[in-house]
């Protein structure tokens, strides 16, 4: 009686192991969204002050409570490895001035478009963790304040004009490390942490990030497909 309660016990277990692991996320092509709280590690600058007769700077300290999303699809080839790219939105980065009033606005704006190789180890059927590295195409914008205008007229009499808002483009290295939990054979939850080497007067920018993903794959039990 006993060993017959106790194979079936085994065999449970055995069932239960290879039901868990139709949880598997299969290869193929996935789309999803992530953001969460992000940090920038520019440091200090100097602004123009509002003043129509002379040239005139303030200490301006960028503020680290920003908030960052990212768009993002890609192919998994195998349990292993992916590709992948996204478009990055970075909230505004505002500078204070300390109540100092400047020509303009004092703020920089990141946008980037990125394209990264994705390393997967998987640690069961249901959480791998990863590992991400690639380049992105950044959009830096930066407010005229921030650029001073130090061409200016040799006419003490003429006004000080601002500087002009700048718009910059450059390709930066991006990296990333995260954990994910298969909910199902389709969809995957993950925690990541992502740095862009934005550079400049950001320097770089990260975010903590909580992502839902959709993984367009066939549904599979054991060897064979599943119906539903």
């Amino acid at each position: 009686m006993r060993k017959r309660i106790g194979k079936y016990f085994l065999i449970s277990m055995v069932t239960s192991w290879v039901a868990a692991n139709t949880y598997a996320v299969g290869s193929g092509f996935y789309m999803g969204v992530m953001m969460g709280p992000a940090t920038n590690s520019g440091g200090d600058q100097q602004a123009q002050v509002d003043n129509p007769t002379a040239l005139e700077l303030t200490p301006a300290t960028p503020r680290s409570n920003q908030f960052g999303a990212r768009v993002f699809m890609g192919n998994q080839f195998s349990q292993y490895a992916a590709i992948e790219g996204g478009l990055t939105f970075i909230s505004k980065i505002k500078y204070d001035t300390k109540g100092v009033e400047t020509c303009t606005g004092v703020s920089e704006r990141v946008r980037s478009f990125d394209i990264v190789g994705k390393g997967i180890m998987p640690l069961g059927p249901y959480f791998d963790i990863f590992g991400k590295v690639g380049a992105a195409a950044t959009y830096l914008t930066t407010s005229g304040a921030l650029d001073p205008a130090f061409d200016i007229t040799t006419n003490p009499e003429d006004p000080i004009t601002c500087g002009k808002n700048t718009y910059k483009n450059k390709f930066s290295p991006v990296f990333a490390i995260g954990a994910s939990y298969n909910l199902n054979q389709n969809w995957v939850t993950d925690l990541s942490y992502t740095t862009l080497q934005v550079g400049g007067k950001v320097s770089s920018v990260s975010m903590i990030a909580l992502a839902i993903s959709y993984h367009f794959v066939n549904k599979y039990c054991g060897q064979f497909l599943c119906d539903d």
